[in-house]
């Protein structure tokens, strides 16, 4: 079996694993977008898909979310490797020679032994799991479990090289197309970017997360690359693990009133060390906010039932975790790579010009 074959044959058996039972369920609805599809029937009472699926996101909007993306990034990644292997045979066809040798003189280049920092980075990683063993100790198990992925990931890489190089690969419109939850927001909401945007990012995030600080600055970087072409909607979802977030939430909020919420919201996430409500008070009036007129709306818990709002909603939609995003209705759970933004914004792009 070729190393192409096993990789998409290894990517199938993780996925069923992965998700087991449910997975006919969510292949059902990627099967059938109407939802209207007939799955049982009481007496004379038609039971279709859609009353399926409403019964389950109601039941557990986060784990039926999941579900859907997992398939969805399964079969997407397949779709992948299936497009990349057609080219890997067209390009040895155009030189004349067969899938081995072209990938014998492809892969090496592209297999890269581990570096020390690759190494010291998996064992931070894992430190807890190996058992008290030193670095030096563990060395050479990090670098051969890190170099048996290479040959993997050389594949990998050299297919996405001849997918660049290709100006015939389409993807068919929505044949593959992705889950999405259409989230509402109000009009008072912070938002950022023209409201006639293509794409519309809508965040849960919490203060105090750390994570969510890091997908602040993310964020920042693709407000940038795409300047104009994307609206951020931010929402709160203030942890419980997080004592001081709720409040601060209220404090952006508060500091919103005033028109100032951007800059609060940049300042209470460099600050996440200091969330206290005298801190917030300070930050106020550093930012040349009325600073009584601020404390008075965060004393007086003027922004706490909205606060509640914004967690009922993201509740409703599936959130139990920060950050988690909606870009055009398709979810982002976890502070990602800035590629991953990068390659769905992209995607909504192109197809908001069809």
């Amino acid at each position: 079996m070729s190393l192409t074959r096993r990789l998409l044959a290894v990517g199938s058996a993780a996925v069923i694993a992965l998700l087991g039972p449910q997975l006919s369920v969510a292949c059902a609805q990627n099967a059938d977008r109407s939802g209207s599809s007939e799955v049982a029937q009481v007496g004379d009472t038609i039971i279709t898909l859609e009353d399926v699926d409403d019964a389950w996101n109601q039941s557990d909007a986060a784990t039926r979310i999941r579900v859907l993306q997992q398939v969805y990034d399964a079969r997407r990644g397949a779709l992948d490797l299936v497009i990349g292997d057609r080219l890997i045979d067209r390009e040895a066809e155009a030189r004349g020679v067969s899938r081995e040798e072209l990938l014998a003189t492809e892969l090496p280049a592209r297999t890269l032994p581990a570096t020390d920092q690759e190494v010291q980075m998996a064992y931070d990683r894992n430190r807890q799991a190996l058992g008290g063993r030193t670095l030096e100790e563990v060395r050479s198990e990090i670098v051969a479990a890190i170099e048996g992925q290479r040959p993997a990931q050389a594949l990998r890489q050299y297919m996405a090289e001849l997918r660049r190089q290709a100006d015939d690969v389409v993807l068919t419109p929505q044949a593959l197309d992705p889950p999405r939850q259409q989230v509402e927001f109000l009009p008072d909401d912070p938002s950022r970017g023209p409201a006639d945007a293509a794409v519309v990012l809508v965040e849960f995030s919490d203060f105090q997360c750390p994570f969510c600080q890091v997908a602040a600055g993310t964020l920042e970087e693709l407000f940038d690359r795409y300047e104009g072409q994307v609206r951020f909607i931010y929402k709160d979802y203030p942890l419980p693990s997080h004592p001081q977030a709720f409040k601060a939430a209220e404090a952006g909020n508060c500091a919103h009133e005033q028109g100032k919420f951007w800059e609060f919201h940049d300042k209470m996430f460099a600050s996440q060390e200091a969330l206290e409500v005298p801190m917030l008070n300070s930050y106020a009036l550093e930012l040349g906010l009325d600073a009584p007129r601020f404390a008075i709306c965060l004393e007086e818990g003027r922004y706490t039932q909205r606060v509640r709002e914004d967690l009922r909603t993201g509740q409703e939609y599936g959130v139990s975790s920060t950050p988690s995003m909606f870009i055009n209705g398709r979810p982002v759970l976890g502070s990602v790579p800035l590629e991953v933004f990068d390659e769905i914004i992209r995607d909504e792009l192109a197809a908001s010009q069809r």
